[in-house]
């Protein structure tokens, strides 16, 4: 399994943004994060439709992670970060053409692999894995 970098990048967005609870500019995040600021303004742009963090426009703006957010487990950020999870042609295509369905054995074990890693996200929330800062 393996997260596309836009979740990763939201991930590591939030956990600054817990770490500090105070408006952050793109410019300090860019730099601490070392992410290019046109990926930052995309991941800033959904996490703040998603409603886990507000944005603040102009000389003094920037971005703060909303009170709640650190409570949410990372399945749910996960979940909702993330574009898909299709591990195999199998899991996203009604076009798949694989001899081994509908019955695949392969197919069972990844949905239980996957079932098994949503579920472990489940039991850790943001404020979980944010360092003290």
């Amino acid at each position: 399994m393996r997260l596309t970098d836009h979740t990763d990048y939201s991930l590591r967005v939030l956990m600054y943004l817990n770490q500090r609870q105070t408006s952050i500019t793109l410019a300090e995040l860019s730099r601490r994060l070392g992410i290019s600021r046109n990926s930052l303004i995309k991941v800033s742009n959904q996490l703040a439709k998603l409603n886990l963090i507000e944005t603040t426009r102009g000389r003094s703006g920037g971005l703060l992670i909303r009170k709640d957010t650190g409570r949410k487990s990372l399945r749910d950020i996960v979940l909702r970060t993330e574009e898909s999870f299709n591990m195999a042609e199998c899991f996203g295509s009604a076009s798949c053409r694989c001899l081994f369905l509908p019955k695949c054995p392969l197919k069972r074990s990844f949905s239980g692999a996957m079932k098994a890693f949503l579920d472990s996200l489940d039991q850790t929330t943001l404020d979980d894995v944010t360092p003290a800062g």
